[in-house]
């Protein structure tokens, strides 16, 4: 026996502050809908970006897709955009960077002396650290932060 396609209407609603129209869409034309949506905002956070003199290293567009009726649909887009904005730096930000240098070196200081007395498992481990530590000398500091810290390898210098 043959089933009728189902076809429902789903309404969207925008972020606060965020441009665009919040039409609804049938769930069969919401995955283009939403994609476009999202793509307007990337698109404007690039123009917004490149108007301040910074660079998107990275970003993406997700989109949650769940069954509706008998279609696939776009029910929520998110874009996702990380941005460098290079010799942007004030004082207040070179400060801390100082900070965050002199704490890395710090710690790159612990690690090796830790080394003489690891076993070699710890050592490979530790000189992975050593590695990522001395790599991080050369970061921004926004990337230093966004690296490093969910590693647990450094706290918070402006704290």
């Amino acid at each position: 026996m043959l089933e009728s396609v189902s076809n429902p209407t789903l309404g969207y609603r925008l972020d606060p502050g965020e441009l665009g129209l919040w039409n609804s869409a049938s769930a069969g034309r919401s995955i283009l809908r939403v994609l476009t949506q999202e793509i307007s905002n990337w698109l404007y956070f690039k123009r917004k970006v490149e108007r301040e003199g910074g660079v998107i290293i990275q970003g993406g567009i997700s989109l949650d897709l769940r069954k509706r009726g008998s279609f696939l649909a776009a029910v929520a887009g998110r874009t996702t955009v990380w941005v460098y904005y290079p010799g942007g730096k004030t004082q207040a930000n070179s400060a801390t960077e100082q900070q965050y240098k002199q704490q890395i070196q710090e710690k790159i200081r612990e690690l090796e002396s830790q080394l003489n007395f690891a076993t070699p498992e710890e050592k490979e481990k530790l000189e992975q650290q050593i590695q990522l530590l001395r790599m991080a000398m050369n970061l921004p500091l926004q990337l230093v932060q966004m690296l490093l810290e969910p590693l647990g390898l450094l706290f918070n210098a402006t704290a």
